[in-house]
């Protein structure tokens, strides 16, 4: 029969709505964003300081089809996803959760194909995930074997 596999090798350290240290877009989602628990580390330090080694990366698409950063409906400011996932495919230790934000039929084809790309591009990291936040639905199934390891997930890095 079809068991699926899951690993815990052992647990690392995770960063729940890891990119919440972005300033949010739109004075209305500044002021949601103040009362939600935030990061004040960026990407890199959590990951060089606080040995942060998965990541809560949740996605939408603008109008043209270019994926950004968003949590909870709130969007933000970023230069470019890719240049976060630089950074991590140069180490073989980090795992990334994508979710889809969006709920149209469009979001879930954009992040087909988004998730398609960046884990045939970003080889070095472990992605899981591949869900639409409102209902769990299972829009890509990524090749990762089923090895995930036990995460504990943190919501602030001072």
């Amino acid at each position: 029969m079809g068991y699926k596999l899951v690993i815990f090798a052992k647990m690392i350290r995770g960063s729940l709505n890891t990119m919440n240290y972005l300033e949010p877009i739109g004075f209305l989602n500044k002021i949601k964003a103040f009362f939600k628990k935030r990061h004040d580390a960026d990407i890199y330090i959590q990951y060089s300081i606080y040995n942060v080694r998965a990541f809560d990366i949740h996605v939408n698409f603008n109008a043209s089809g270019k994926p950004y950063f968003e949590y909870d409906s709130i969007p933000y400011q970023t230069t470019s996803i890719y240049k976060l996932m630089n950074f991590l495919d140069k180490n073989n230790d980090v795992y990334v959760k994508v979710v889809l934000e969006g709920n149209s039929v469009k979001n879930e084809e954009q992040f087909y194909n988004y998730c398609s790309t960046i884990e045939r591009i970003y080889r070095n990291i472990h992605f899981f995930g591949g869900y639409r936040k409102k209902d769990s639905k299972v829009i890509y199934e990524f090749n990762n074997g089923g090895i995930i390891p036990k995460i504990n997930w943190y919501d602030k890095f001072f």
